[in-house]
């Protein structure tokens, strides 16, 4: 049985999570296995490049508003990248419209003309797969280094909602008679603190227990350091832990006395102690 086709202009909603169907596709994109308050969701493969794409057809009741079906990628993030890569001017703008809406209370400008609308077309093909591809892309010379910084994430720290940006948590300074307790923590920057030869250490680390035991030396860190502290790195940027804590190096190291002759004020009190770190 052959379904009809969706050719869906790119908006901000599918930069984030996806789009709610119009009510004459929703039959199409059921494909014969209904979607509704008795099944409200399934799992449909989008079929891009050669390659699925598993996200979730959903049935989303409302409160005083008529139901509606939505196809969701928030949980695919690789779907989600794949997007942005490829319609990276709608990308750009439509997080930038976004950026300017809310600093100006609802008064944000429009940057795009119809005309300059980017689109992707969705097929349904059965109950389990929808064929993807691209209707109309904009491509200028620019491109290339938009999507270089999409891949690296620029652009979702820029545009981070909650404003956190890298970290998803920040400890306060414990003794180490606390570690123990924070062994699991995973995708860590964490700082070993020396309080009586006033010595620090900023390491990185995918599980804080297996990478530092306490009581023993650490690279250049005595075993009888006393106080430790770390900040969890979100998930999408575990990717960059090492370029993370070189960077946090190199700035304490730029206030503090280090041992590696880096510019520095040469603050009174603690020395950085790290070795392996770029100067750049």
């Amino acid at each position: 049985m052959e379904y009809k086709p969706y050719c869906k202009k790119i908006d901000r909603s599918m930069m984030d999570w996806g789009f709610t169907l119009p009510k004459k596709y929703i039959k199409d994109f059921e494909a014969e296995d209904p979607v509704n308050k008795l099944k409200k969701f399934r799992k449909v493969n989008l079929l891009w490049d050669g390659k699925k794409y598993e996200v979730k057809l959903c049935y989303v009741p409302r409160k005083g508003y008529s139901s509606v079906h939505q196809l969701r990628w928030d949980n695919n993030k690789e779907f989600l990248n794949k997007l942005r890569k490829t319609f990276i001017q709608s990308y750009i703008i439509l997080k930038s419209q976004k950026e300017l809406f809310d600093v100006e209370n609802k008064k944000g400008k429009h940057f795009r003309t119809k005309e300059h609308q980017e689109a992707i077309l969705f097929s349904p093909v059965d109950s389990k797969t929808i064929r993807t591809e691209v209707f109309i892309k904009i491509e200028n010379e620019w491109n290339t280094l938009f999507r270089r910084l999409t891949e690296e994430n620029v652009f979702g720290w820029l545009f981070d909602k909650d404003k956190k940006y890298l970290i998803s948590k920040s400890t306060n300074w414990e003794k180490v008679k606390e570690f123990k307790k924070h062994l699991n923590a995973v995708n860590v920057i964490y700082y070993l603190a020396n309080t009586k030869k006033r010595l620090l250490y900023i390491g990185k680390a995918n599980i804080l227990g297996k990478r530092v035991k306490p009581g023993r030396t650490h690279q250049n860190m005595p075993g009888d350091w006393d106080l430790f502290k770390y900040d969890i790195i979100k998930p999408e940027y575990s990717n960059i832990l090492e370029r993370i804590e070189d960077h946090t190096i190199r700035t304490i190291a730029s206030i503090l006395k280090n041992n590696k002759g880096y510019p520095s004020l040469s603050l009174e009190g603690y020395k950085i102690v790290n070795s392996n770190w770029k100067k750049l």
